[in-house]
C-alpha cells in the first residue's frame, strides 16, 4: 500500500476507533478500566517490573490510576509521559498521584517543580495507550508518533503492553516500517500475547 493510502486508511480507522472508545459511558469506562487494571496486576511482566512507564489517561482512555497507586504503594518506580517537543516525550517520575496536572494537549503529567526525568533504559515495562490495536500487536496511535519514537529510540528494552478496551481491537491495522509492535494487549475481557 502506498504511503498516502496507508495514511488515509489509518485516519479512517483512527476516527472509527476513537468514536467507539468515546461512546463508552463514564461508568462503563470505570468498570472496564478496573478489570484491565486487575489483569495488568496479575500479568507476570507487570508484577515483576521494578520500573513502570504508565500513562495518566485522558477521560475516554483506560484509567490506570489504581494500578499506579498500587505500584507506588509497593515501592516500585512509576513514570508517565512528559511532552518536550513535537513528537518527542520523556519519562518523568511520579511520586504521588496528587503531583499530576494537565500538560501538553491536556495530557496529565507531573507538576513542574516535582519533575524528575527517568532514564528510559531503566524501564521494565511500558503501558501503551492508543486508538486501536490488532491481535498481532499492531498499534494505531493518535498520529503524532510520540510512542513509536519513545519505544524504538529510548525504551527499546522494555516490554510493551497495550492497555485498551475490547472495542479498540480491530481485525487489521495498516502499518508502516516505523510503527512499533506490542508484546501484549490487555483488555477488560482478555490478555492477548502478541509475540
Amino acid at each position: 500500500m502506498a504511503h498516502e493510502a496507508v495514511l488515509r486508511a489509518k485516519k479512517r480507522l483512527r476516527q472509527e476507533a476513537l468514536q467507539r472508545r468515546g461512546s463508552l459511558s463514564e461508568q462503563t469506562n470505570r468498570a472496564f478500566s478496573e478489570a484491565i487494571e486487575a489483569r495488568l496486576m496479575s500479568l507476570d511482566v507487570c508484577r515483576k517490573a521494578r520500573a513502570i512507564f504508565a500513562f495518566a489517561a485522558m477521560s475516554d482512555e483506560v484509567q490506570l490510576y489504581g494500578f499506579m497507586e498500587k505500584a507506588l504503594a509497593e515501592g516500585r518506580r512509576v513514570a508517565v509521559p512528559l511532552i518536550v517537543g513535537r513528537g518527542v516525550m520523556e519519562a518523568v517520575r511520579v511520586r504521588a498521584l496528587s503531583d499530576l496536572v494537565p500538560g501538553a494537549f491536556g495530557i496529565p503529567t507531573v507538576r513542574e517543580e516535582r519533575r524528575e526525568i527517568v532514564d528510559p533504559k531503566s524501564l521494565d515495562c511500558v503501558l501503551v495507550p492508543g486508538a486501536a490495536f490488532s491481535r498481532d500487536g499492531a498499534r494505531l496511535g493518535l498520529g503524532e508518533g510520540f510512542y513509536d519514537r519513545f519505544l524504538s529510540e529510548k525504551a527499546n528494552r522494555a516490554q510493551r503492553i497495550a492497555a485498551a478496551f475490547s472495542c479498540q481491537i480491530m481485525d487489521e491495522i495498516p502499518r508502516e516500517a516505523h510503527d512499533v509492535m506490542m508484546h501484549a494487549i490487555v483488555t477488560e475481557n482478555e490478555t492477548i500475547l502478541c509475540r
